[in-house]
């Protein structure tokens, strides 16, 4: 459950400044650009990395 937290505090943070540093640099839609490919690179390296499980074996 805390990396969960984790995760959602650092969206909560990251995503507002992200757009405004990219928004100063460029435009806003820019800034929007920018946070929809990081969330889209961040879902794709979740499906992408799975969980993998290991066969048990009987004895």
């Amino acid at each position: 459950m805390g990396a969960a937290e984790l995760g959602r505090e650092l969206g909560d943070a990251g995503g507002p400044l992200l757009v405004a540093v990219v928004a100063s640099a460029a435009t806003l839609t820019y800034g929007y650009a920018a946070l929809a490919a990081l969330t889209a690179a961040g879902a794709l390296l979740g499906l992408a990395g799975g969980r993998r499980t290991t066969a048990r074996v009987s004895p």
